[in-house]
């Protein structure tokens, strides 16, 4: 894919209040009304997701046996919002695959399906193509607390897996949540997966410089009604990291956060080689035009 920026529609989202500080949880209510952003790109968002699915396969969809049903059901959910609140969206030809990855084609966000067993709540179906440094192949039928097992401090037996794993217990039907996370990236490109499994800490962000971008996702949990399972969504959007000059406030919040990770943090995010470079092109945007 091209390096075509998915701007935010208010407009470069962490130059406003809506992003907590990274590795923070940071849930917040959901209206369902807003549950999806639509935006002049979907179009393209999802020929993209049709390239990847006929290209990357099992890469970016996949569904265990007896998810059927709930992949039904959020068709149907999914469907039935953007006839009602967003009525102006043309609705794709069906390509004949299953009710999940249709449903996901519908819209510009990643449809990912969590189910509760007696290991915790496993990702059971997921049509993942815009992956932010993840691999949907390594991440398949895990439990929660293992699928962050690379994450600092969310891993098993931390603090924030046992939050994590009351908050999917807790979530009501009648409530559903959102967050904010986000990184750093060198291009545009929607679809980044990542193996988890190598030894060094993701190549492809350490070239981050004044042309890179700050990639924000937009997660969403909803609670299934019939099923019971857990809908997370995913909605990337990427600004150049230029843009946030003109927000005031937005690049000191943004070296703020970044200085204060701590060095696993840091190599988790991809900055083990660039942190520097791009402390410093953040400097270079806060001075003073001569």
């Amino acid at each position: 894919m091209s390096d075509r920026a998915a701007a935010s529609p208010d407009p470069v989202r962490f130059g406003g209040e809506r992003l907590e500080p990274l590795f923070r949880i940071g849930l917040k209510p959901l209206d369902v009304a807003q549950w999806f952003e639509v935006d002049d790109q979907i179009e393209h968002y999802r020929a993209e997701k049709d390239r990847l699915t006929a290209t990357q396969g099992e890469a970016v969809f996949r569904e265990e046996p007896g998810t059927a049903q709930a992949g039904a059901e959020v068709r149907a959910l999914i469907t039935e919002n953007l006839v009602r609140h967003h009525p102006h969206v043309a609705m794709p030809k069906d390509s004949g695959g299953a009710d999940l990855l249709e449903a996901a084609r519908l819209v510009q966000e990643d449809l990912l399906l969590l189910r509760r067993d007696d290991s915790g709540w496993r990702l059971v179906a997921a049509a993942l193509h815009f992956p932010s440094s993840w691999s949907l192949a390594e991440k398949f039928s895990l439990p929660l607390d293992q699928i962050h097992g690379n994450v600092p401090e969310f891993g098993p037996g931390t603090r924030n897996a046992g939050l994590m794993a009351r908050i999917f217990d807790g979530l009501k039907v009648e409530q559903p949540v959102q967050r904010m996370n986000w990184s750093l990236y060198p291009t545009a490109t929607l679809h980044h997966p990542y193996s988890a499994r190598s030894r060094e800490a993701n190549p492809d962000r350490h070239t981050l410089d004044a042309a890179s971008f700050i990639r924000v996702e937009r997660q969403t949990l909803v609670k299934l009604p019939q099923s019971g399972d857990i809908l997370f969504t995913v909605r990337i959007y990427l600004d150049p990291l230029a843009q946030l000059a003109k927000h005031p406030g937005a690049l000191d919040r943004l070296r703020d956060y970044l200085l204060a990770l701590t060095p696993a943090e840091r190599d988790y995010k991809g900055l083990r080689a660039s942190f520097d470079d791009v402390i410093a092109v953040i400097d270079a945007f806060r001075a003073p035009m001569p």
